[in-house]
């Protein structure tokens, strides 16, 4: 005899596979690459702690820990700082006007460049600042970080934009 087995199977959802695809024509040639592949996942945990995490906890002393000597860092208001000292005295400055950060980071993308060999991670993120006088300024922010053979932060790129006044 032959038992009824009316046990249902759980469905499991179609896995997601990289393909091989045609290549694609761009309608333009980009400048730097356009050659990216998933990057390391170690090198997102050293930017989120470091250009995020101590940036809201204000702990900017363990940027050393991070980013290279050598950072070339080309800031959100077109300012260009050479040298982790300069970029930690900066950012030292520049957090304490404020009383209170929030951060929440909407994307981390680690990538690699297979044709210029280099390592980088790309931070998509709102920040809601409060300075001593309590007002509250949101921006929305992006950043490029570039790390080098080290695992250490040698260029940041900075992109942001203020919300909208009503």
């Amino acid at each position: 005899m032959m038992a009824c087995n009316n046990e249902k199977k759980p469905v499991e959802a179609a896995a997601e596979t990289k393909e091989d695809k045609a290549a694609v024509v761009l309608p333009y040639t980009a400048a730097y690459s356009s050659s990216f592949e998933a990057g390391n996942p170690e090198y997102s945990a050293t930017i989120l702690q470091g250009s995020w995490k101590d940036w809201e906890t204000n702990k900017m002393e363990n940027m050393k820990s991070w980013v290279a000597d050598t950072i070339l860092a080309l800031l959100n208001d077109n300012t260009v700082i050479r040298g982790v000292d300069g970029l930690q005295a900066r950012w030292t400055k520049s957090r304490s006007e404020y009383t209170s950060v929030i951060d929440t980071v909407q994307a981390v993308i680690p990538v690699y460049s297979t044709d210029k060999k280099e390592n980088w991670v790309l931070v998509w993120a709102t920040e809601i600042n409060t300075d001593a006088s309590g007002k509250k300024d949101t921006v929305a922010v992006m950043e490029t970080w570039r790390i080098n053979k080290d695992g250490k932060a040698d260029m940041l790129l900075q992109y942001d934009r203020h919300a909208r006044k009503k």
